[in-house]
């Protein structure tokens, strides 16, 4: 799949405000699958780690995603 066309798990989908770690959370592992398409998601995912274990992100793991709908990353990214 290129990467115009990768598609990643809506997170947004079924987000209820207020909780905004486990969104963070959610998003930072989702940054992390598209990194081998964009190297700057890099960041984005340790940033987005950082807010949502408001600490240091290298020593937190990424939230596990369940599957769901799907959304583009390109779409992802401007949600986020």
């Amino acid at each position: 799949v290129s990467c115009n066309k990768m598609n990643v798990t809506n997170i947004f989908a079924d987000y209820k405000r207020g909780n905004n770690r486990e969104i963070f959370c959610k998003a930072a592992t989702i940054a992390r699958q598209g990194q081998s398409c964009y190297r700057y998601l890099e960041a984005i995912y340790h940033n987005l780690l950082s807010l949502a274990w408001e600490c240091r992100a290298e020593h937190k793991r990424p939230c596990p995603v369940a599957a769901g709908s799907t959304t583009s990353l390109k779409k992802f990214l401007k949600e986020l």
